[in-house]
């Protein structure tokens, strides 16, 4: 759930090994680990979550492209990644479509939640593993927050952090995919961040650079992670065509231009939505 660009060092694949099949094995899986069986059983279930606790309300379907590749760019936020399953159901419904979100390591390598986040579709986040999504004409999901994202605590919520390096931007241009922003808002209270614990950082390094503080977790244990009944709101922004604003990936000016353009829009719809909403739970 991050720039792919900026993650493309950390999760580079060697040149000389073969290219994974995406395609479906005959258990339904592909390379990645999706399971269509799991998505099939667990809709009816997310459906009610979208609807009955978060409430969720969506504008701008009609932007969304129901074919062809694209890259939806959307802001991060909360000590749990329910962003990533909202916007997966939300748009699944508007376009029928099974999002790939690509997700960052601490969350793709985590006990269970790892596993899930696969089966839905998840992709662990890198040029490469974006790439061959796009060239099957897949829509892809990406946070360029990051981490950063998930790490805002809840006196910075609702304010978006910096956009990486434009990598989704030079990934765009490079594989001409339009670009839709999406903002979200929902996730930071579902899931407030109150403190982070990084004492356990230098002993579990493949995990979530921090313990989260919310709420209700740790006093409850186990159950102090399911998600409170916040009110969600997602606006789908007009898609964007990346060569209308950047020639070349390699023109750095023009590419964080773009992003901070984007980044920008995204910002002003989260505080529109966040207006509107009115009370987060009530």
């Amino acid at each position: 759930m991050s720039d792919a660009t900026s993650s493309a060092t950390n999760h580079a694949v060697d040149a000389a090994a073969p290219m994974p099949h995406v395609g479906h094995d005959d258990d339904g899986f592909d390379a990645y680990g999706k399971d269509p069986a799991v998505i099939r059983t667990l809709r009816p279930a997310l459906d009610a979550l979208l609807d009955r606790w978060f409430r969720l309300s969506i504008e701008g379907q009609s932007q969304v492209p129901t074919h062809g590749r694209v890259i939806f760019v959307a802001n991060h936020g909360g000590a749990l990644p329910w962003d990533t399953l909202v916007l997966l159901g939300a748009l699944l419904r508007a376009t029928g479509r099974e999002v790939r979100p690509l997700v960052e390591d601490p969350v793709i390598t985590a006990p269970f939640l790892g596993t899930l986040m696969s089966r839905l579709g998840g992709v662990r986040a890198s040029q490469e593993n974006a790439e061959r999504l796009l060239s099957r004409d897949e829509a892809v999901l990406v946070f360029p927050e990051g981490m950063q994202g998930m790490g805002k605590t809840w006196g910075r919520r609702h304010q978006l952090q910096r956009f990486g390096r434009g990598g989704f931007v030079r990934l765009a241009v490079r594989t001409q995919t339009v670009l839709v922003p999406v903002a979200v808002v929902g996730g930071e209270e579902t899931s407030p961040l109150l403190g982070k614990v990084e004492a356990f950082k230098a002993l579990l390094p493949d995990m979530a650079p921090w313990l989260p503080i919310t709420p209700l977790f740790p006093l409850l244990g186990p159950l102090g992670l399911l998600p409170l009944p916040a009110r969600w709101r997602l606006r789908i922004g007009e898609p964007i065509n990346p060569a209308d604003h950047v020639s070349e990936e390699g023109d750095a000016t023009a590419v964080n231009a773009l992003a901070g353009r984007i980044r920008d829009r995204i910002q002003k719809d989260v505080g529109e939505l966040v207006e509107a909403r009115g009370g987060a739970w009530f």
